[in-house]
């Protein structure tokens, strides 16, 4: 029988990491466990976009932003961009296996490479909410910023240093970005580096904790998120153009083949928004006193010319999880027949309804409520 070696190397992690959460183990070691998966990067997502490697499993990037890897490099080391220019810079985003504990002290230690570049001050920030699609570099203060007096070592350009570093919980924190944070600098011209990042541990300090009851289960299921993590790869070789001769891995390694590092031309993904006000109350139909907003967003949409459509519908949190579901599905098959009307090819859309699982505001107030009921596009 032939054996799926993509999806095994994806179950591999799962179920060692599983293993390792809860293995018996000496107080010290309980003490040392980081509360993020995959923290060495080195477990490859392959996402269904590409067929290719696309992000370290468990991580993705704040607005769907560029991944960078060291060209030729084993395991993760993914590059965030700095940058004076907020707009320019990358972040990238995982999930905490367990949230945190208020008024408990964490420490963080990250490895940082620089690749040539100079150094500056980037840093961490945690949230209760996924905040992945409406990300705001620039208006966050960052909850630990690593400065030079972070490194545990002299930095240099070319080498790997050990940063460390400590902040209070305010508790419930769930969410973690990696990157440059805050307002534009005053520097004059623009400017941006890469600067790479492997081993990142987050891990209480003091006493030791066992991790929580659904870590193991919030593990796996990060390892599952296999779809947009982002635009193309920089080193995009889909597997089922490129398959490796076992004689020749890694392929990073293989310099008679430049072939396999071909990038081809594939469109970056963008994201538009329909608000949800746009639909009559918790109907499917589209409102008629809203038509002008609608028409508006799907001229933004045929303008663009893409090459393909995924459509996904939100909800608030009222009312049952099935319905929510559904009308969530309804209304984004709903925007899908305006574009088709309009003259787009309908096999080129996929529609998906999410309910209310990924709120992006708190769904405690009606203005937030109103910014979960939403319709995004996003185009290739």
């Amino acid at each position: 029988m032939a054996i799926n070696t993509v999806y095994m190397n994806k179950l591999l992690p799962r179920l060692l990491g599983g293993m390792c959460l809860f293995m018996a183990a000496p107080p010290y070691a309980i003490r040392a466990q980081s509360l993020i998966a995959n923290s060495q990067l080195d477990d490859d997502n392959i996402c269904v976009e590409y067929n290719a490697r696309c992000a370290p499993e468990a991580w993705w990037e704040a607005n769907f932003g560029p991944t960078h890897y060291i060209k030729g490099a084993k395991g993760g080391k993914v590059g965030i961009k700095l940058s004076n220019n907020p707009n320019m810079r990358t972040v990238m985003v995982t999930q905490l296996l367990c949230p945190l504990m208020a008024g408990q002290e964490y420490k963080v230690t990250i490895d940082l490479n620089l690749r040539g570049s100079s150094f500056y001050p980037f840093g961490l920030w945690l949230s209760e909410a996924d905040l992945t699609e409406h990300f705001r570099v620039d208006t966050v203060v960052a909850t630990l910023v690593l400065t030079e007096k972070n490194a545990l070592g002299k930095i240099k350009k070319m080498d790997w240093v050990p940063f460390e570093g400590q902040f209070q919980a305010r508790g419930g924190e769930t969410f973690l970005y990696v990157g440059m944070m805050g307002p534009p600098t005053k520097d004059r011209r623009d400017w941006y580096f890469v600067a790479y990042i492997d081993n990142i541990t987050l891990t209480p300090v003091g006493d030791s904790y066992p991790l929580c009851d659904e870590a193991t289960a919030t593990q796996t299921r990060l390892y599952a998120r296999d779809r947009r993590h982002g635009s193309v790869p920089e080193e995009y070789v889909p597997i089922e153009q490129a398959p490796v001769p076992e004689e020749l891995e890694p392929v990073e390694e293989v310099e008679e083949e430049p072939e396999l590092l071909a990038v081809p031309t594939v469109r970056q993904p963008d994201t538009l928004l329909l608000s949800g006000v746009c639909f009559d109350f918790n109907k499917s139909t589209l409102n008629a006193h809203y038509a002008a907003i609608t028409d508006s967003l799907v001229e933004k949409i045929m303008a663009r010319h893409p090459q393909k459509i995924l459509i996904n519908g939100h909800t608030d949190n009222i009312g049952t999880d099935e319905f929510n579901l559904n009308l969530s599905l309804a209304r984004a098959h709903t925007a899908a027949s305006v574009l088709v009307g309009k003259g787009f090819p309908a096999e080129k859309i996929v529609c998906e309804g999410k309910g209310e699982s990924l709120p992006v505001a708190n769904n405690d107030t009606e203005t937030g409520r109103a910014a979960n009921r939403r319709i995004e596009f996003v185009l290739w």
